[in-house]
């Protein structure tokens, strides 16, 4: 292809070659939260390159190190990389770190040299496919999109699909079929939104407290209902998520509400806001059809954790107004680097993982 030229000093120097002279600037539309893998695999496809020689073109990567496909891992770039990158593109660098995640501090390599490579540490974040029509509409026709995503699974509002880590195909889950799905997506986010970092927690607390329900009876009218519904398999743990949002957002108001009344009275004592939790937690149990003298299990680990948390006393204003108390949250959760992860649960379960006893 013809390359472009670059004004001076624009290009850094490899060899004899001035850098970007084998490759034509060709923009690249931008997917929200993309990985720089699949971004790099994007970009590779529109030059009609490999990965490989379009890493070679970004910066020096450690010796023997192969260009892997964007849904087994991620590739970190210096500050000088991603500059050239952007160069290629034709964007600021400014536009592209804002486009891509991982292309932000502090997940820039540190130093001054442009260079690449393959972390092999777990990351922070997982990598989860975009929804198929976002990527036939963003992604250029070049192959599947994946995002960096706080959660293994990611719901697309906009064409109401489901996409998770361990996903067979680019399709997702079809969400027309569970409305009642979508719609605790939606109240999830508005609860999130006005509550905050702590309804983000709770959030996660509910959904390990009904995924530990599913765990001992994934059969469950209800949730099997809607697996038959959409198509899902009810034992499917990657699935499992949509089967039981519902009641995890019933969960999670419940939860919600014990911590806002706890708040009120932060001298205690608790026991009726327990009793009222039970009591709506038992409710929704005795609707599930859950088996009786199990579904208190979570409950009661929950309690036992959060009630370690005593709320302070609220401040008074100037005026003599006492402030808007906030719900309390157990101490486990505060200091969480990324408070909206569904892993950053108090429980010590992960219901989700197929070869994990809970």
């Amino acid at each position: 292809m013809a390359g472009w030229p670059l004004s001076p000093g624009a290009g850094d120097m490899l060899g004899d070659a001035v850098w970007g002279g084998s490759l034509s600037r060709q923009p690249v539309r931008f997917v929200a939260h993309e990985s720089n893998c699949s971004f790099l695999w994007r970009v590779a496809g529109v030059q009609g390159v490999e990965v490989g020689f379009l890493l070679a073109e970004l910066g020096d990567g450690p010796p023997g190190q192969q260009a892997l496909r964007p849904h087994l891992a991620e590739v970190l770039l210096s500050g000088a990389a991603a500059d050239r990158l952007a160069q290629m593109l034709g964007v600021s660098s400014a536009r592209l770190r804002w486009a891509l995640p991982h292309l932000r501090a502090p997940h820039l390599l540190p130093g001054e040299r442009a260079r690449w490579e393959w972390p092999w540490e777990p990351l922070a974040h997982c990598l989860v496919p975009a929804c198929r029509l976002c990527a036939a509409v963003r992604g250029g026709g070049w192959g599947e999109v994946w995002l960096v995503w706080p959660e293994r699974w990611r719901i697309c509002e906009r064409h109401g699909r489901f996409t998770h880590v361990r996903q067979g195909g680019p399709g997702g889950v079809d969400l027309a079929r569970l409305p009642e799905s979508v719609g605790a997506h939606r109240r999830r986010g508005r609860l999130e939104r006005r509550f905050g970092p702590t309804a983000a927690v709770l959030v996660a607390d509910a959904f390990a407290l009904a995924g530990w329900w599913w765990r001992r009876a994934p059969h469950t009218r209800r949730w099997a209902e809607r697996a038959a519904r959409a198509g899902l398999q009810p034992e499917d743990v990657e699935t499992a998520w949509l089967l039981v949002y519902p009641e995890v957002l019933q969960v999670a108001r419940a939860l919600l509400r014990y911590e806002l009344q706890r708040g009120a009275l932060p001298g205690g004592p608790w026991a009726a806001a327990e009793a009222a939790l039970v009591a709506e937690l038992s409710q929704l149990a005795s609707e599930l059809g859950l088996p009786p003298g199990r579904w208190q299990v979570p409950v009661a680990e929950w309690l036992g954790r959060h009630h370690k948390c005593a709320p302070a006393a609220g401040d008074r204003e100037g005026s003599g107004r006492r402030r808007e108390r906030r719900p309390v949250t157990a101490l486990i959760h505060q200091g969480d680097e990324n408070p909206a992860s569904l892993d950053r649960c108090c429980l010590p379960w992960d219901w989700s993982d197929p070869f994990t006893a809970v």
